[in-house]
Order: structure tokens, then C-alpha cells, then sequence
């Protein structure tokens, strides 16, 4: 099959494309370019490697900080201080927000059976790393959660 000139240009800016664009990243850290979708690359069960409060790492400070997002909508967020032997563990719905900009969460806070929202800012989202910050209480926690 003999490839016409017009038909070869138009595949080689095609595959051009996403390193043309890499100024047009979605997140700030990335990626440039996914063939995976935002919700399937969400939907996982996260473990946080690095915790920030206001900018002081606060890592050490926890033996269990994970985020589990379904496919269907629905999420678990599990927390244990170190040295405690009780786990805290919410659980809610979760959905891409503000232009799939943000994880919007909606959850009951278990001290006051009142429906909550928090929205996470999504920083960096691959199918294997996800970067996250959000504002809890008047902190900003920034968060890198691996699968």
C-alpha cells in the first residue's frame, strides 16, 4: 500500500502532537499525555509515601495513610497515627471535579453525622503515582500517594 504525501504528514503531526504540547500539561507534574483515563488512573488503592502539613514533613508521624477509589464511585480513606493500634476510616463518594482538576469527596463526618465535602487539587495524576493537595482545618496537607 503506497502512503499518499498528505496522508503521511498528517500521521507524522499526529504522533508529533503530544511531544508539541508539553506546555499544555493537565497537572503541573504531569503527565504530558495518557491513553488511560483520569477516573481509571484514580481508581486504585493508594498508600502515602510523603506527607506534608503546611509544609513540614509529617511522614513518620503515620503508620497507615491510605486512599482507596473504586470505579464505581465510591472511596475509603483509612489513617492510623504511629503507635496507635486503632485505624480511623472514612468512607464516602468521590467524583472528578472542576474540569478533572480536583477529586471532589463527599463523605459523613462520623463526629457529627453531617455530610462533608473536601476537594483535593490534583497535582500529578499517572496510572503508578498520584500527587495531591487539599485544605483540611485550615492546613494544607500535600500528599504522594503510590499504588
Amino acid at each position: 500500500m503506497k502512503v499518499t504525501r498528505p496522508v503521511a504528514l498528517l500521521l507524522g503531526a499526529l504522533m508529533a502532537a503530544p511531544l508539541l504540547f508539553t506546555g499544555c500539561r493537565k497537572y503541573p507534574d504531569g503527565p504530558t499525555f495518557s491513553f488511560i483515563s483520569r477516573e481509571e488512573r484514580v481508581s486504585n488503592t493508594w498508600t502515602a509515601t510523603s506527607i506534608f502539613r503546611n509544609n513540614i514533613d509529617e511522614t513518620t508521624q503515620w503508620e497507615v495513610y491510605d486512599l482507596s477509589f473504586t470505579k464505581s464511585g465510591s472511596f475509603t480513606w483509612t489513617i492510623r497515627p504511629a503507635g496507635s493500634q486503632a485505624d480511623f476510616t472514612l468512607t464516602g463518594v468521590w467524583e472528578l471535579a472542576s474540569v478533572d482538576e480536583q477529586i471532589r469527596l463527599e463523605y459523613t463526618d462520623p463526629s457529627s453525622s453531617e455530610t462533608r465535602l473536601l476537594f483535593m487539587d490534583l497535582l500529578k495524576l499517572q496510572e503508578d503515582e498520584m500527587w495531591v493537595g487539599f485544605i483540611s482545618e485550615g492546613d494544607q496537607y500535600d500528599l504522594k500517594l503510590f499504588p
